[in-house]
């Protein structure tokens, strides 16, 4: 849960956004803070992105659901439990 003020500007512009949206207040404010902190961006560089192409085919046994931080990042994620095989 989240309490803020608003300045009477800012409360008519979110007032008017909400109107002109079909939306209560409650909500536009709702999806103003998703918007603010949800990224919606593909970032190329991340290897998640390049590395598609190695993940598995039907029928074709691979390790990247057990070892995708080493696939993908070159290293082994620090666990505190043991995987039972």
């Amino acid at each position: 849960m989240a309490k803020t003020q608003l300045n009477e500007t800012e409360y008519q512009l979110l007032a008017r956004y909400a109107e002109e949206h079909k939306l209560a207040v409650k909500e536009a404010l709702r999806l103003a803070a998703k918007r603010l902190v949800l990224d919606d961006r593909v970032y190329p560089d991340n290897p998640i992105f390049r590395n598609i192409g190695g993940a598995s085919k039907p029928g074709k046994k691979t390790q990247w659901s057990v070892d995708h931080d080493k696939v993908l990042y070159g290293k082994r994620p620090k666990t505190k439990f043991t995987l039972l095989s």
